[in-house]
């Protein structure tokens, strides 16, 4: 019973930790989610993520087709309940990043920033990023691999933060 103690009180300290964590990194975020109100999907779609993130938060994750660690997350995110967008950024065209996606069985939705000027504008510089667009406001950055409950938590957390 005491080693049952010993690994729950371990995993209490981290989720503090990562909490923490993921706070700090949130602090550079800019406030507002201005610049994804006027996006186009890969499949020409036109999309507001302002606009969506004020009926339920939006999970954003921000990859790259050469990323490693990138390719051990996606799956994960596939899996997500809820609304997910999704940035690709400097993977090449268009037609290479939906190559890509159909080649990994990959099915979120996705916003090709091939010059990065999207990624610039969020403050990204690393891959992978994921956040919460939560009323019109960007939420709880963490950056490297985040497993699938680590992201649905996320999402939760950011509601709370109303």
């Amino acid at each position: 019973m005491s080693r049952l103690k010993r690994l729950l009180g371990y995993g209490v300290m981290l989720l503090l930790v990562m909490t923490a964590v993921d706070l700090w990194r949130s602090r550079d975020l800019p406030a507002s989610a201005g610049a994804l109100s006027q996006l186009v999907t890969l499949k020409g779609e036109p999309v507001d993520l302002v606009a969506q993130s004020h009926h339920e938060p939006v999970l954003l994750y921000v990859w790259a087709s050469w990323c490693g660690v990138c390719r051990v997350v996606s799956p994960m995110v596939d899996m997500v309940p809820g609304p997910v967008m999704s940035i690709a950024i400097a993977s090449g065209s268009d037609q290479k990043v939906a190559a890509y996606m159909k080649d990994k069985g990959h099915d979120f939705e996705v916003i090709n920033d091939a010059d990065n000027r999207l990624a610039r504008a969020l403050g990204i510089g690393v891959t992978p990023t994921l956040m919460v667009v939560h009323r019109g406001e960007l939420k709880l950055a963490t950056t490297g691999f985040t497993t699938l409950p680590g992201m649905i938590l996320r999402r939760w957390l950011a509601e709370l933060r109303i």
